[in-house]
């Protein structure tokens, strides 16, 4: 024991915070999933985000770039031949993708990585001894929901880690003005807010922490100016539209800038009015009845971890007791979920994303008051949470016709050798029955374009990629069979064709 003791005294802070990090999502992985992290292979999986997000990272690693372009509906950027994240984000993957290689779960060991380090940053910033750190980590697992985004393949796990590097780094600020924390917040928001601007409200972290420094002040007000600008230019210019009829609803907006209030109002109070109803009707109703629905199990952990945070909120006013991260979270809680109500829609990933704002918030101000609502959290959430599952597996039917279908790709490709970046682009058929993980089978560096097959079945609809992938006998096949293209390989689940050479 003294051995230990001595070995923990030397080891520095920041490196006990990493392993720590590390041991925690280790043990965590071990009792919730039954797959071994050396078999996970995520090709299976039903996100379909997640192919996007791999291909394009994987283009970075083998190619510089996309080759082709990414976009919906044959569509893309203004400037570049990214998707609808933009370049950033996915540069941000592919930095430490190169550590990884290019495999299907690249993302995910990027996303553990990230993980480690979001945990880490926030004990050590805030400093947290180890039995606050412990109540941390107990409320994390009753959350539940961050910890299982990072063991795929989508980007939720870095916007958590960023998450809680904000409120870390921004106690840390509080505690000393120290540069080096302003920057690691700083750099920490930039980014968040580049990602999703309706995170330029996590500035008010750091801000609030150098409020007193008015240089630093001043820093924080330039760099969420300057970020938030990035950003609109980001998602107008470097990133592919969304399907017709996705993204932000700014109705209301464009009723009020023509001077009808009265009708922007009902307007989004009717929108609202109906996004709950469908809310409680297919979701919230059948989760609080004992049938767990994924939006449902998710809206519950947010209305839970807010009413806790008012909670401990109440009683530190009525005590007098530090209150400040907690109002700061509380605020961009509300604010923001109003605009998913009112603009866009209920999606568990924002929601998570402000549970970890509070989760932060409540592990660095209320730790002492953990011994009444970590219980509550216990009770509330861990029931609805805490089932031991499977992640996915390798296939040799799907890997069978992954690699058909990426041979007769790379072969094609290679032998036409043409820069125009519609050569190197495949559109895939979503919703026509083609299951999306044999997008894995798109050639690294090829683009990807996400049409839906009522696009590609309509002869009125131009086809711009070089490529396209169907479904056997159905109406978007027969469209490219009466427009002349030639198949190119075909399996048992799919099958992919080429366009025709004009004038052919």
């Amino acid at each position: 024991m003294e051995k230990v003791k001595k070995l923990l005294q030397k080891t520095p802070n920041a490196l006990l915070c990493v392993l720590g990090a590390a041991l925690f999502l280790l043990v965590f992985y071990k009792l919730a999933y039954r797959t071994p992290l050396g078999e996970i292979w995520l090709v299976p999986s039903m996100d379909n985000d997640e192919v996007i997000y791999n291909r394009q990272v994987v283009s970075i690693l083998t190619h510089g770039g996309p080759q082709g372009y990414f976009g919906y509906e044959e569509t893309h950027a203004n400037i570049g031949r990214y998707g609808t994240w933009g370049p950033l984000l996915i540069w941000v993957y592919a930095l430490p993708g190169f550590l990884f290689g290019s495999s299907v779960n690249t993302v995910l060991w990027c996303n553990v990585l990230f993980a480690i380090a979001g945990l880490a940053v926030f004990v050590f910033a805030a400093r947290l001894p180890l039995w606050q750190a412990a109540v941390f980590a107990l409320a994390y697992v009753c959350v539940w929901a961050p910890i299982d985004f990072i063991f795929s393949g989508s980007s939720e796990s870095l916007h958590y880690a960023l998450a809680l590097i904000i409120v870390g780094s921004s106690a840390a600020l509080a505690r000393r003005n120290a540069p080096g924390w302003l920057a690691v917040a700083a750099v920490a928001c930039a980014l968040e807010t580049i990602f999703r601007p309706y995170a330029l409200l996590f500035w008010a972290f750091p801000l609030a922490a150098v409020w007193a420094r008015r240089r630093y002040r001043w820093l924080c007000a330039g760099g969420a100016a300057a970020s938030f600008a990035f950003a609109l230019f980001s998602m107008t210019q470097l990133s592919a539209p969304y399907f017709s009829g996705g993204g932000m609803d700014f109705t209301g907006f464009r009723l009020l800038a023509g001077g009808q209030l009265a009708e922007a109002v009902h307007y989004e109070l009717q929108r609202a009015a109906e996004l709950l109803r469908v809310l409680w009707v297919g979701d919230l109703g059948p989760t609080l009845q004992g049938n767990p629905q994924y939006v449902g199990v998710s809206c519950v952990i947010f209305l839970v971890l807010v009413l806790v945070t008012v909670g401990c909120l109440v009683w530190d006013l009525t005590h007098k007791r530090p209150r400040r991260w907690k109002t700061i979270a509380l605020g961009c809680t509300v604010v923001i979920a109003m605009v998913l109500l009112f603009m866009y829609n209920i999606a568990p990933r924002h929601l998570t994303l402000l549970c970890m704002l509070l989760l932060g918030s409540l592990a660095v101000e209320n730790a002492p008051q953990s011994a009444v609502w970590l219980p509550v959290l216990a009770v509330l959430l861990l029931p609805m949470n805490v089932e031991r599952s499977s992640m996915p597996c390798y296939n040799a039917e799907i890997a069978e016709q992954i690699t058909a279908v990426e041979t007769a790709l790379t072969e094609s490709v290679t032998a036409r050798d043409s820069d125009d970046p519609w050569d190197s682009t495949l559109a895939y058929a979503y919703a026509d029955d083609v299951f999306h993980g044999y997008l894995y089978a798109v050639p690294a560096g090829m683009g990807i374009e996400f049409d839906n097959n009522t696009y590609l079945a309509d002869p009125a609809n131009p086809i711009y990629s070089r490529y396209a992938m169907v479904n056997h006998g159905t109406d978007a096949e027969a469209r490219l069979l009466a427009d002349g293209w030639q198949e190119l390989v075909s399996t048992k689940d799919l099958v992919v064709y080429e366009r025709p050479e004009a004038g052919q």
